[in-house]
């Protein structure tokens, strides 16, 4: 995923002319994908001890699978970006196809 700064803070500026708190815990989810399943399994055991939880493991129509992992946590900006880079590094380590990006949600 390309990761540029300047579009997660846009981002941000959205979710809080939209009436997010975005200074408050959220639902933060983070996409993997790869065709081979156990390298997915591989990534999630390198989050595992930081409180992320698998939220989805599926195979899409294209056959590759998909992991998606979500974390409750209060994000800037700037953290998020950092985060960006670091699932970037991680999916290089694991041989892993693609890190391809993040989603949010409130917390209800």
């Amino acid at each position: 995923m390309n990761a540029l700064l300047g579009t997660v803070k846009n981002m941000f500026r959205k979710m809080a002319a939209n009436g997010w708190d975005t200074k408050a815990a959220l639902k933060w989810g983070f996409f993997f994908i790869d065709k081979d399943k156990d390298k997915l399994h591989d990534v999630f055991a390198e989050l595992e001890g930081h409180s992320y939880s698998i939220e989805e493991l599926h195979q899409a129509d294209d056959g590759n699978w998909v992991l998606q992992v979500s974390k409750f946590d209060t994000l800037t900006p700037e953290k998020l970006h950092r985060r960006n880079i670091a699932f970037n590094d991680l999916a290089a380590q694991c041989g892993v196809e693609s890190y391809d990006g993040w989603d949010v949600g409130k917390v209800e």
